[in-house]
């Protein structure tokens, strides 16, 4: 009875996944999502946003793309216009066609360490 639960237990956790990721094909970047998030969403390898990003090689990052803005003192909109290149540039050396990839999300302009907030 433990064994039927608990493999019933994975076949609806992948079935779950499976519908989520087929939902969630090509979504537009936002800050929230992290560069493992990004990766999943369009099909590429996590390298790819990674070097994308200009993150340098030190396992996964598991912070949210604003936040990693925020650190590099760069705007939100300048890293997802890079991401989005990346992965069109993926797309045409696999031989896949590039498709309609969604217009980054406008933001708001990270201000600087130096600058003081409002």
């Amino acid at each position: 009875m433990l064994t039927l639960t608990l493999a019933l237990v994975f076949i609806i956790r992948a079935g779950v996944f499976f519908v989520y990721w087929q939902q969630h094909q090509d979504e537009p970047i936002e800050g929230w999502m992290t560069v493992r998030y990004v990766a999943r969403s369009y099909r590429v390898d996590p390298r790819i946003v990674h070097d994308a990003v200009g993150l340098p090689m030190t396992g996964p990052d598991r912070r949210p793309l604003i936040r990693i803005a925020r650190e590099d003192g760069k705007p939100l909109d300048q890293i997802t216009e890079r991401i989005l290149t990346a992965i069109k540039a993926d797309r045409a050396a696999r031989g896949q066609p590039e498709g309609d990839l969604p217009a980054p999300q406008l933001t708001l302009p990270v201000p600087s360490p130096a600058q003081p907030q409002p």
